[in-house]
């Protein structure tokens, strides 16, 4: 089943995408469930929507919650799924001087998306998403994810850990800090490794997920990195930077400290 959150931790999970504006208290104007919910239509030019939809009614906001990157807007009779992608951003109470991509509008404040796709979504959420690869969901099931890793036997680690399919919510930072907690080199053949070290490795993507958000919903910082974007880690060696051929994204580790299996 999926959890339902407050706006603020919805907000704080997706802190790298949302533009937060400090000594607002927009956050109990969209508690309550009795909203007006607008729907803009596509910008098919820009390519930001696969469809042309339009929606202009009342609708009744039951929860928000997320998938992973996917962030859920649940109704009544259906939810939306908004992809904030690369480039993509929200703002709260604060527009932008372009078109909005997707918008929530509501009686004391909104919600716009800019290069966002939004899609809408009629069947109930447990029959589109799978809340065992969900990292932060109750439901993650470590036991399933093992499964799912034994399909993936000749890829490498670090791909793997991005599939969204296994993995859903780990993004780049986590990767490179969980490899680096478990002792993994990101390059690693998935079938050779250890079981003993994919269990750990399991944890410490949950783990350090939990710590992650926490720190930044009680504290509003984030944690101390201990090889993303490092000279040094946090055991004091030295930290490699590559770029990956495929994906175009940044990988960290630390030699001394991670084995690699192939």
């Amino acid at each position: 089943m999926p959890r339902y959150l407050s706006l603020k931790r919805l907000l704080i999970t997706f802190n790298y995408k949302f533009s937060l504006y400090a000594g607002r208290p927009f956050y109990s104007s969209f508690e309550k469930p009795v909203n007006i919910f607008y729907w803009k239509e596509g910008y098919k030019s820009r390519g930001l929507w696969p469809h042309g939809y339009k929606v202009d009614r009342r609708e009744k906001i039951i929860g928000y919650t997320h998938l992973g990157k996917h962030l859920l807007f649940v109704f009544e009779n259906g939810s939306v799924k908004v992809h904030l992608g690369l480039f993509g951003s929200v703002l709260v109470n604060e527009r932008k001087k372009v078109n909005r991509s997707f918008f929530l509008e509501f009686s004391k404040g909104e919600i716009n998306g800019y290069v966002v796709r939004a899609q809408k979504l009629t069947a109930p959420l447990n029959e589109i998403y799978d809340w065992r690869v969900d990292i932060l969901s109750k439901e993650f099931d470590p036991a399933y994810i093992k499964t799912l890793l034994k399909k993936q036997k000749d890829k490498t680690i670090d791909d793997v850990l991005m599939d969204q399919e296994i993995f859903s919510g780990v993004g780049n930072i986590i990767r490179n800090e969980a490899l680096y907690r478990a002792g993994i080199h990101p390059l690693s053949v998935t079938g050779k490794i250890p079981a003993a070290k994919i269990t750990k490795l399991i944890k410490e993507a949950v783990n350090y997920a939990r710590l992650f958000y926490e720190e930044l919903e009680t504290k509003g910082k984030k944690l101390p990195f201990a090889v993303y974007q490092q000279q040094f880690a946090a055991d004091g060696s030295e930290v490699i930077m590559k770029v990956l051929p495929k994906s175009k994204r940044k990988i960290f580790y630390s030699e001394h400290k991670q084995t690699m299996y192939e």
